[in-house]
């Protein structure tokens, strides 16, 4: 059976511990190797990992024709110039989130990806967790605008790079991709318009760029959904859960563990647990196995990449003007 043999460019705690021990699980995979402008680093997670080679260079990866695909778990501010070089370098890319901090270098990417005919993936996702995909399946039965709620909320280091503007792109860009993909996901429309109200919650002398706030997305079929995205958060308190209200029914998904819908199939109350939390990580690199070996679809492809991104800068945009902001249907074009 021919595996995908994946490369890394950066080793930090996200790539040690999410990415590579999932791919050392599926049969699909082989690491072929490691690299990081750290070298102690990329030397730990080949070890870690089992890894044919670690390096320092950049090129060396990238110029290594036994490596299919990339995975970009490297800052934010490099994400587009990393996806575009392993794209012109003929590898697939698997980049973590957020696509790039603007639009700019997102059509940069676009170009990159689609001149050299290779796979791209991003990283969202939640949007292919079991539970919210049970969701949507419950949704398609159904006819109707649809209301949804997000609640994301922990405390986030006020020290952390992702707070600082060209290094991270803010919370918003960074990790609220992951929750505006989520809604994307759960409606079959466009999204129209962005309205955000909040601003930094986190000690203003540290944090220079938007943290926390209420963020409305109005779609085409006009369906409304609304995420609350909290910095400052409790860690006592669950962290994330849904609530999807529509056509007299409802879902709450609590923590990516715990589900239970009212009204559907006849029935007045329905519930699933599952052991542990799933936020479909393992299912999206499966399926991304899958895009490459059979020459299919990506999972999280580059319209899905571009639309949550364009969302995310959108929020900015409001949370500066103070108004909503409209999502021009061309912005969303690939």
């Amino acid at each position: 059976m021919r595996k995908v043999t994946a490369g890394f460019i950066g080793c930090g705690g996200f790539a040690r511990n999410m990415h590579m021990p999932i791919l050392m699980e599926n049969d699909k995979y082989e690491i072929k190797a490691v690299m990081d402008i750290n070298e102690d680093a990329a030397k730990e997670a080949a070890e870690k990992c089992g890894a044919e080679y670690f390096t320092s260079d950049i090129d060396r990866l990238l110029s290594d024709p036994d490596i299919d695909l990339i995975f970009i778990t490297t800052r934010h501010d490099s994400h587009a110039d990393l996806s575009i070089k392993a794209a012109n370098a003929k590898k697939h890319v698997m980049c973590e989130k957020p696509m790039a901090l603007n639009y700019k270098d997102c059509r940069r990417v676009i170009d990159a990806v689609k001149k050299n005919n290779v796979k791209y993936t991003i990283g969202y996702n939640r949007g292919l967790a079991p539970m919210v995909t049970e969701a949507k399946k419950l949704l398609d039965t159904i006819d109707g605008k649809i209301m949804a709620y997000h609640r994301i909320q922990a405390p986030f280091p006020e020290s952390h790079w992702a707070h600082i503007p060209d290094v991270g792109g803010g919370r918003f860009v960074g990790e609220g991709c992951h929750i505006f993909d989520l809604f994307s996901r759960l409606i079959d429309s466009e999204p129209v318009s962005v309205y955000a109200a909040g601003g930094i919650f986190l000690n203003e002398e540290i944090v220079k760029i938007p943290d926390s706030a209420n963020v409305t997305i109005t779609f085409a079929d006009g369906s409304v959904c609304t995420t609350l995205i909290a910095s400052a958060g409790c860690r006592l308190f669950e962290k994330e859960a849904t609530e999807i209200y529509c056509d007299n029914k409802a879902i709450i998904i609590n923590g990516f563990k715990e589900m239970s819908y009212y009204g559907f199939n006849g029935q007045d109350k329905v519930e699933l647990n599952f052991e542990k939390v799933d936020k479909g990580q393992k299912i999206e690199l499966d399926k991304l196995a899958d895009a490459i070996l059979n020459d299919t679809e990506s999972p999280n492809g580059l319209a899905i990449a571009l639309k949550a991104a364009v969302i995310s800068y959108k929020v900015l945009e409001s949370l500066e003007t103070g108004q909503p902001v409209e999502i021009k249907t061309e912005e969303l074009r690939i």
